[in-house]
């Protein structure tokens, strides 16, 4: 599965979680996320509402990269993102403790 599918799936979850909607709530960002492969899509968050949409965004807060396969691994909890991140497995631009905040997020669907 790609990786933009499985983050599709996980933002429809945490789209219907009403305590990350409280959590989101005032939080304006958008995490852009571009595959080695070439694929781009991103997701807003923008006063309670989590959007996934393909393509580029306009200006993202902060652009994530890597392989296909190790951003699916990332999302899936298969992956740490700092350890990620300092072996150069994914780059990451722009404001990076947003990236944290979506990591934190997608990570409250495994518990």
């Amino acid at each position: 599965m790609a990786s933009s599918d499985i983050l599709k799936e996980m933002i429809g979850l945490l789209s219907e979680n009403e305590i990350v909607k409280k959590e989101i709530a005032g939080f304006n960002k958008t995490f852009q996320f571009s595959t080695t492969e070439g694929m781009e899509y991103y997701v807003s968050v923008s006063e309670g509402i989590i959007k996934f949409s393909d393509g580029k965004a306009q200006s993202p807060t902060v652009t994530i990269s890597g392989k296909d396969e190790v951003l699916s691994d990332l999302y899936q909890g298969k992956a740490d993102p700092v350890m990620s991140y300092m072996s150069g497995k994914i780059k990451v631009s722009g404001d990076i403790m947003s990236a944290t905040k979506i990591m934190g997020l997608l990570k409250k669907l495994k518990k």
